[in-house]
C-alpha cells in the first residue's frame, strides 16, 4: 500500500512539472482571473449601497486629497452612482458567468488529465456554483468564528493547535468540490485521499511563498511590491497544477491497487 502511494505521488508530481498538467492550470489561471475581475466589479457596485461609501463621504474625501482633477473625478463618480443599480444587476450576472465557465474549463481539465471524459448536466453546473459559493462563505465565516471564539477560552500553550486545525477548515470544501466532479469516476474514500494529499500541497506551497515574501521584503520592499502580481501569477497556476495533479495520484493509486 505504502509503495503504491509513493509510486502515484511520484507519477503525479512528474505530470506536474513534466507532463501538461501545466497547461490546463495555465488556462484555469485565466478563467480564474476573469472571475476574479467580475467579481471585483461586482462587489465595486455593490459597495456603493454601503453608508460607509455614500456619495456625500466620497465626494468630500475625493475633492480633499485631489482638489486639482476633483471635479473630473465626482462627475464619473456620479455617472456611476446613477446607473448603480443596472451595473450591480449587470455585474453579478457577468461573475456569474464566468464562474460557470470556471467550472466548465475545470471539468474539460480533468478529463484530460485522466484522459476520460467527465460529462457533467449544464443545468447542474449552473445549480452547483451558487450553492457551492454561499455554502463555502457560510462554512468559512461559521468555521473562523468558532475557532475565534474557541482561542479565547483554551490556554495559550494548547493554542498552536488551533492553528494548525485551522487550515482543516477547508478540507469538506475541497472533498465536496472534488465530489461533484469526480463522483462516477472515483470511490468516495479516493476522493478523499485526493483533497488531503491537495491540502497538503497548499499548505506547503503557502509555506514557501510566505517565507519568499518576507526574505524579499526584508532585502527591499519595493521588491514585494513590483513582484507581488508575478508571484501571485505563478503561486495561482502551481495551487492549480497541485489541484489537478492530487488528482493524477488517486487515478494512478486506483491503478496500482488493481494492478498490484
Amino acid at each position: 500500500m505504502v509503495k503504491s502511494r509513493l509510486l502515484a505521488l511520484f507519477y503525479s508530481l512528474k505530470e506536474i512539472f513534466l507532463g501538461d498538467v501545466s497547461l490546463y492550470a495555465s488556462a484555469l489561471t485565466l478563467r480564474f482571473l476573469m472571475v476574479i475581475s467580475s467579481l471585483l466589479l461586482f462587489f465595486g457596485f455593490l459597495a456603493s449601497f454601503f453608508p460607509l461609501l455614500n456619495q456625500e463621504k466620497i465626494t468630500q474625501v475625493i475633492s480633499q486629497l485631489t482638489p486639482r482633477y476633483g471635479e473630473v473625478l465626482i462627475n464619473k463618480l456620479l455617472k456611476i452612482y446613477k446607473h448603480r443599480e443596472i451595473g450591480s444587476i449587470f455585474s453579478f450576472f457577468i461573475s456569474y458567468f464566468f464562474l460557470v465557465g470556471y467550472a466548465k474549463t475545470f471539468a474539460k481539465a480533468i478529463s484530460r488529465v485522466l484522459k476520460e471524459d467527465i460529462k457533467l448536466k449544464e443545468t447542474l453546473l449552473w445549480v452547483f456554483i451558487p450553492v457551492y459559493l454561499l455554502g463555502f462563505s457560510v462554512f468559512i465565516l461559521v468555521g473562523s468564528a468558532i475557532l475565534s471564539l474557541l482561542q479565547s477560552f483554551i490556554p495559550k500553550s494548547l493554542s498552536f493547535a488551533l492553528i494548525l486545525f485551522k487550515p482543516l477548515l477547508f478540507l469538506p470544501l475541497i472533498y465536496f468540490m472534488y465530489w461533484f466532479f469526480l463522483r462516477d469516476t472515483l470511490k468516495p474514500v479516493r476522493i478523499l485521499e485526493t483533497s488531503v494529499l491537495f491540502l497538503v500541497f497548499l499548505m506547503l506551497l503557502n509555506f514557501i511563498f510566505g517565507r519568499f515574501f518576507i526574505k524579499l521584503i526584508g532585502l527591499n520592499p519595493l521588491y514585494a511590491v513590483l513582484g507581488s502580481l508575478l508571484s501571485f501569477l505563478i503561486w495561482l497556476e502551481l495551487t492549480f497544477s497541485f489541484l489537478l495533479g492530487a488528482i493524477i495520484y488517486a487515478k494512478r493509486l486506483e491503478q496500482n491497487l488493481k494492478g498490484g
